[in-house]
């Protein structure tokens, strides 16, 4: 399976979105705009009440919606409903998303383990990726989610989200480039993705020396460009010029 994808063109996080566009992150609009540039797009997974996977970041509603509750209090017909916030742009589900999206540019699914329903997120993504003909990976900082692809759908490509900033939400062992390495070993991953604050490291050296690509996030300046192209193999970016 040739993965040369991965690092043939950057990718928009979140879609093409912010000041510049005028586009809402996770939204159509975004991910069309990303596209229009013969961009990748990266994008975000939580489940609906329903068990569907909804292209959207926050388990909170009120950032991006102006609402109150969670994303699993709706149904994925009832957020497909919402406005996401200064847009005429909904709450896409990624059952929509893949069937308007040009399948000539890729996507990175990154899966949210937010939940703590690991095996649900992973099983509601491969439900709608199966049959998808473009290219497109999953990926997670969740190991489980990661595990279950391994498992499942070991034909899918996925990839390790990584970074030594420890925001509380992880154990601590995870934060480690000794745990990091061991999961890239267990889990086969096809590529990291790793945070730009955090490089270069032990960790993307490795991966380096073994052949397994090495993507960053969140570039968003010239400064951090320069470093990306000098320590990574390809970028995840906001608001730059490219």
């Amino acid at each position: 399976m040739s993965l040369q994808w991965l690092t043939h063109t950057p990718f928009a996080h979140r879609g093409l979105h912010g000041p510049r566009t005028g586009h809402v992150e996770n939204s159509l609009s975004a991910f069309r705009a990303a596209t229009g540039k013969e961009h990748g797009f990266e994008l975000d997974i939580l489940l609906s009440k329903d068990n569907k996977a909804m292209v959207f970041h926050d388990v909170p509603l009120k950032r991006l919606t102006g609402r109150t509750g969670r994303i699993d209090d709706y149904t994925a017909d009832q957020l497909s409903n919402f406005a996401l916030s200064g847009s005429q742009d909904t709450i896409p589900s990624l059952a929509r998303l893949l069937s308007i999206t040009d399948k000539d540019y890729p996507i990175l699914v990154e899966i949210k383990g937010d939940q703590g329903r690991p095996d649900d997120v992973a099983k509601a993504v491969y439900q709608d990726i199966h049959d998808f003909k473009g290219s497109l990976a999953i990926m997670s900082f969740y190991p489980d989610i990661i595990r279950w692809f391994q498992k499942n759908a070991p034909q899918v490509p996925r990839g390790l989200v990584a970074t030594t900033r420890n925001d509380g939400e992880m154990p601590d062992d995870y934060f480690t480039t000794d745990k990091q390495i061991s999961l890239i070993e267990d889990l086969a991953v096809d590529f990291i993705a790793y945070d730009i604050q955090a490089l270069p490291n032990e960790v993307t050296d490795y991966c380096r020396t073994k052949d397994i690509p090495v993507l960053t996030w969140t570039v968003r300046s010239a400064e951090l460009y320069q470093r990306a192209r000098q320590h990574t193999d390809n970028i995840i970016y906001e608001n730059l010029d490219l």
